[in-house]
């Protein structure tokens, strides 16, 4: 006959000493009587649950705990609580530099694997995404914070021309999905590179020409958006130009220059006739017969006017179409044209630069879809906190039928009109049903307070005026 394995005869010792065992002895009643019981004491030998879970492997039993680890560890990284405070350390760590780079990268790693996949267009047009921020352990370190986080910004603005379908394989200057924080190349005005990143690619020559004539000669433009976008050659190529036809094109009409053609920008001759094309003030450069140049102090500048002009390029087209060419458009005047570009200079109010709120609000789509994007927000959180003081509500004028309703004497109340009537306030109907205090002229405290809370309330359901 087969010997027992140790594990299958310690078990079936165990269930012969269950069946041989007695009911709890009359000392451990006793104590459990008096609150001194032990947990051996709660044990019933019988019990068939107790019985199957002793008589369960060991190697099952640790599995089972294991399980019962996972799952209340799941729970916590599933929390939304948990996933926003991980966050708003990670982001204090990063603006601050406190943390070591190994420690912070491991909390960037657990923070981006908690990120929510959140359904929205952009998600729905992603099948499989390739995180913007790739820069982990010795390739983080590698960059200063400033340049770790402006690399990821570049990098994503990358991804967001080609979700908006302005890119044209590899030759847009800003062009395909591929492009991570760790891919850029960095080189300098004299076309020497700096730092070849993890790309095993080369640098465009004529890109480079384009981007480093605007720098040079401009050194307050310190991001350029390049597309070959057809809205923007349509527009380039028009001899109107921009039109004053919606709020995004009066938004940055007084910005944009033109820049004749004379073939792909690969001779550094060309560099002095851009230079004097875009001027001093242009930040908005159309190429005629090639494409455009949007400019900015910043990459929230740049995409934001980028934006701007994509729609009303756009806008533009659709109406040409529309009325069939530019004799029959209907052009605001003078004075609507003034108005709209004073309204737009006033942008960028309440804390944030231009740009830079929009900006902030394509990084949380992008990273809501997964992207990864590395990006340190401004406000990270949407909602006000909780425990924010509200600032209170002063109770509403009366109209001068209330004042009327209120004035009249009781013997008149049968004759007085329905509207006045129906405009009387509740509070005051419950102020005198409640009863009155033993002198009979003043009101109990309770009811008093109730007053005053029904006063308040109706103040907050009343509009603002």
């Amino acid at each position: 006959m087969p010997k027992k394995s140790n594990s299958a005869a310690a078990s079936a010792a165990a269930a012969a000493a269950i069946k041989s065992s007695k009911a709890p002895s009359a000392a451990g009643k006793a104590g459990a009587a008096n609150g001194d019981a032990k947990f051996i004491d709660s044990i019933d030998p019988e019990d068939p649950e107790y019985q199957r879970q002793l008589m369960r492997p060991a190697e099952i039993k640790e599995d089972l705990t294991l399980m019962e680890q996972r799952k209340r560890v799941s729970l916590i990284l599933n929390s939304e609580a948990f996933r926003r405070e991980l966050e708003e350390i990670v982001q204090s760590q990063l603006k601050t530099g406190g943390a070591q780079p190994a420690s912070l990268d491991a909390l960037r790693q657990l923070s981006d694997l908690l990120a929510p996949s959140a359904s929205s267009s952009v998600a729905a047009a992603t099948t499989s995404v390739l995180p913007v921020n790739d820069l982990r352990g010795g390739d983080a370190a590698a960059y200063q914070p400033e340049e770790r986080l402006l690399r990821c910004k570049l990098a994503a603005v990358y991804r967001l021309v080609d979700l908006h379908g302005w890119s044209e394989g590899i030759y847009n200057h800003v062009t395909y999905r591929e492009i991570t924080a760790g891919s850029l190349v960095k080189i300098d005005l004299a076309g020497d590179i700096v730092d070849r990143g993890c790309t095993v690619f080369g640098v465009n020559k004529a890109g480079w020409v384009l981007h480093s004539a605007i720098h040079s000669a401009r050194p307050d433009i310190r991001a350029i958006v390049h597309l070959h976008s057809n809205e923007a050659l349509a527009v380039a190529n028009s001899r109107c130009g921009l039109l004053p036809l919606c709020p995004e094109a009066l938004a940055i009409m007084d910005e944009v220059a033109f820049h004749d053609f004379h073939g792909i920008v690969s001779d550094e001759s060309e560099r002095p006739a851009l230079i004097e094309s875009i001027g001093q003030k242009a930040t908005v450069l159309l190429l005629r017969h090639h494409g455009v140049c949007v400019c900015g102090a910043t990459l929230e500048e740049a995409w934001r006017r980028t934006e701007l002009l994509m729609t009303a390029a756009r806008i533009q087209l659709e109406s040409l179409r529309a009325a069939g060419g530019p004799d029959n458009l209907w052009l605001p005047s003078e004075a609507a044209v003034a108005a709209g570009k004073a309204a737009a200079a006033r942008s960028g109010a309440n804390g944030w630069s231009f740009g830079q709120l929009e900006f902030e609000a394509a990084m949380r789509e992008l990273d809501g879809a997964g992207y990864r994007t590395g990006y340190v927000y401004k406000e990270p959180r949407l909602r006000a906190p909780e425990d924010r003081p509200r600032k209170p509500q002063k109770p509403p004028t009366p109209l001068p039928e209330e004042e009327e309703a209120v004035a009249a004497p009781a013997g008149d109340e049968a004759n007085a009109p329905e509207t006045a009537q129906a405009a009387e306030p509740d509070s005051a109907e419950s102020a005198k049903e409640e009863p009155v205090g033993e002198s009979g002229t003043e009101q109990s405290q309770p009811a008093a307070e109730e007053a005053e809370k029904l006063n308040f309330d109706q103040s907050e359901q009343q509009p603002e005026v």
